[in-house]
């Protein structure tokens, strides 16, 4: 797929490489000491790829039982087997399976952006290729995403590639098959199915010719996707008679109303990024503006001006769109998109990124022509690798950008997050008082931390569980969260939404993130259905402040520990 000589025979590739690990070298050195952020990772991921391989319930049926988080799941509620981070999990222990999942995207986005710009940029720009392609591999991509992002820029080139009348070739099939097995339909696979569609209809719109090697790949493309992910359409299409997900209840415009100021949605996208994609700078969009604000008084236009005119407009008019599909009042006018409630289908923007960073690239390496370029862009190479070093990455950001500032939250460990040697005492203790089993809720804190140390949880975070667990949490907190009211929020964070099957509380919201550090906030009388608790199997709530009921909750024991982020607080439910 390219001309080039072979990558691996270029020394500034392996100068590139090795830069990268010492950027995400204190991983390695920290361990466990590490910073990994909760948001959607820690209290979400790690524990359901855990409890799936604790149980033995890879290549199990769909409706195999797994205990441990929200009573009891489905085999079919968990990750694919064909899905390489759950093959990480089988074989590692589950710090070493993040570990390596994270080295794995970030060296595979270096190796990507490298393979595309070593395609693209002339021959004397090849020394500066391996900083170019470091400042796409260092940007925090959501790890349970897999490559679905970070490798995008190799899966373009293939399709790229057939479109100019490349034969198919092994390699074509290697990279979209692995591209396949290393990232997520629903988050990106569906989303870049769909752009690689229109990328090539416009071609055909152009040239009035078909590449059936295109079409052919893209179908090959879809088919080995849904392969893969036969148990997600399975349990949630064809098995309704034994398994109801609660996301036929899902409304992501009943929860998530974004924001109240389109714009401001619009520049987050544009500026900062998402959490499910990447973080980013916002000097990419600020060198693309100012690039075509100077060619405007150029009198003589680069031939990049075309080509980085309409990814600026591409980038905005998709930002915009994406912007108005979480803005409430315009999706409350459009019938259609509420019926799609259940999908967040503005997730489309984050194709934006790679558009604006490899465009941002050809500038900065087209600056180099003039003069006292190569210093001002050499200077944005450094700036823009530098603010992923020190203002994205967690370790630098809570370990020295943080201290330095005087600002920003701290921030718990993983090993203070999961709290392993805290919980085995916890477990010593209910173990003690209920010797012929148990099961806990938490408050104050997730209740990830409780089913991965081995704790059978009734309440988790999770895509797609039984809505009768639901039903049965509501009976639960019904009293606690309050009425429907469109103001309040709780409720539809709960009804609306619902992948959080927590204890919430009027005291703490949505904030389970109650660190010891942190002023403690007793939660005074919560309006719980203790008996319902009680029916669910639930004797025992931990908690990482005092709630005080005692008519309802006996107080067993705090429990404190040098290497947990929390005090936990044990209680019997009476349910009296």
């Amino acid at each position: 797929m390219t001309s080039k000589p072979n990558l691996f025979t270029q020394n500034q590739f392996w100068l590139g490489l090795g830069l990268l690990i010492v950027f995400f070298s204190p991983y390695l050195i920290l361990g466990q000491d590490s910073i990994w952020y909760a948001n959607d990772y820690a209290e979400l991921i790690i524990h359901w790829y855990t409890l799936l391989i604790d149980h033995n319930g890879l290549w199990k049926a769909n409706d195999y039982p797994i205990p441990g988080m929200l009573d009891t799941l489905p085999r079919g509620s968990f990750a694919s087997e064909f899905f390489l981070k759950t093959w990480l999990f089988y074989f590692f222990q589950p710090y070493t399976a993040i570990l390596i999942n994270k080295l794995l995207i970030h060296t595979l986005a270096y190796l990507s952006a490298y393979h595309f710009l070593n395609h693209f940029l002339p021959d004397e720009s090849r020394k500066r290729i391996p900083f170019y392609a470091l400042i796409w591999a260092v940007l925090p991509f959501w790890p349970e995403a897999g490559i679905g992002l970070a490798f995008i820029p190799s899966l373009f080139l293939v399709f790229y590639s057939l479109q100019k009348g490349e034969k198919f070739s092994f390699l074509h099939a290697l990279i979209i098959g692995f591209y396949c097995f290393y990232s997520s339909l629903n988050l990106t696979g569906l989303f870049v199915g769909f752009a690689l569609f229109f990328y090539g209809f416009y071609e055909f719109y152009k040239s009035r010719k078909i590449k059936w090697n295109f079409w052919l790949a893209l179908a090959g493309f879809t088919l080995i996707y849904c392969l893969f992910n036969f148990r997600l359409f399975d349990i949630y299409y064809f098995q309704r008679d034994w398994f109801i997900p609660h996301r036929v209840e899902f409304d992501i415009y009943s929860f998530v109303r974004y924001h109240d100021n389109i714009f401001i949605r619009f520049a987050e996208i544009l500026f900062f990024g998402n959490i499910h994609a990447a973080f980013i700078p916002p000097i990419w969009y600020l060198i693309l503006l100012g690039f075509l604000i100077g060619q405007l008084f150029s009198g003589k236009k680069a031939a990049l001006f075309q080509p980085v005119l309409k990814v600026f407009i591409a980038i905005n008019m998709i930002a915009l769109l994406a912007a108005m599909l979480s803005y409430r009042p315009f999706v409350e006018n459009i019938p259609g998109l509420i019926q799609v409630r259940q999908f967040s289908i503005e997730r489309f923007y984050f194709l934006i990124y790679p558009m604006m960073l490899f465009s941002v690239l050809f500038v900065l390496d087209w600056l180099r022509s003039f003069k006292n370029g190569r210093i001002v862009s050499g200077f944005l190479v450094l700036v823009l690798l530098a603010y992923s070093l020190i203002v994205l990455d967690n370790n630098a950001k809570n370990y020295l950008l943080k201290p330095i500032l005087g600002i920003g939250e701290k921030y718990p460990t993983y090993r203070e997050f999961f709290a392993e040697a805290q919980f085995q005492e916890i477990k010593d203790l209910l173990r003690d008082q209920s010797p012929e089993g148990f099961k806990v809720a938490s408050i104050g804190f997730h209740p990830a931390i409780a089913s991965f140390n081995g704790l059978q949880a009734i309440d988790g975070y999770t895509m797609n569980y039984p809505l009768s667990h639901k039903d049965k949490l509501y009976t639960v907190i019904k009293d606690e969260l309050g009425s429907d009211d469109k103001e309040n929020w709780l409720y539809w964070h709960f009804k609306g939404w619902g992948n959080k099957g927590y204890l919430f509380n009027q005291t703490h919201k949505d904030d389970f993130m109650r660190m010891k550090w942190l002023e403690e906030i007793p939660v005074e009388k919560p309006l719980y259905n203790y008996r319902k608790l009680l029916d669910m199997g639930c004797e025992f709530i931990l908690a990482a402040h005092p709630v005080i009921d005692e008519y309802n909750l006996e107080f067993l024991h705090k429990f404190q520990h040098p290497e947990s982020a929390w005090n936990i607080y044990v209680y019997r439910v009476k349910g009296e």
